[in-house]
C-alpha cells in the first residue's frame, strides 16, 4: 500500500512516500526540472584517466580533487526513476572514456532495448 509522505520541498504538492524516497523530497514534475544529488555516494575520480575531450573541458583542473556523486534521473523513455551512480561514473569516464559532461537519459533496459 501506497502513503503520503508529504508535501514537495519545491512546490508543495502532495507525493507519495516512494517518490519521496527516490527524489530527496520532490514530486515528479519538479524533480524532473532540477537533478538531485546524493552527498553521502561519493567516488573520487581520477583525472588523467578521462578521454583527451574530457581533458579539454573546464571541469579538468589536475590540482584539485574532483570526486563523482550519485545522480538521480528520469528515463526519457519510460519515466521510470534511475540513479548514475558514482561508480559508474567513474567507469563511463575513465575506462570507456566517455566525455565528461554527457549524462545519462535512459534507464539501463530502455538502452539495452
Amino acid at each position: 500500500m501506497l502513503s503520503i509522505h508529504g508535501s514537495c520541498a519545491n512546490c508543495n504538492a502532495t507525493i507519495l512516500s516512494i517518490t519521496a524516497a527516490i527524489t530527496g523530497g520532490q514530486c515528479v514534475p519538479c524533480s524532473r526540472r532540477w537533478r538531485h544529488f546524493s552527498k553521502n555516494a561519493s567516488v573520487a575520480a581520477d583525472q588523467s584517466l578521462w578521454s583527451d575531450a574530457s581533458k579539454r573541458s573546464r571541469s579538468y583542473e589536475p590540482d584539485r580533487e574532483v570526486r563523482y556523486y550519485d545522480e538521480f534521473y528520469w528515463c526519457e523513455k519510460c519515466e521510470a526513476p534511475c540513479v548514475f551512480t558514482a561508480s559508474d561514473q567513474k567507469h563511463a569516464y575513465e575506462v570507456e572514456k566517455r566525455y565528461l559532461h554527457q549524462t545519462r537519459k535512459l534507464c539501463d533496459s530502455c538502452h539495452g532495448a
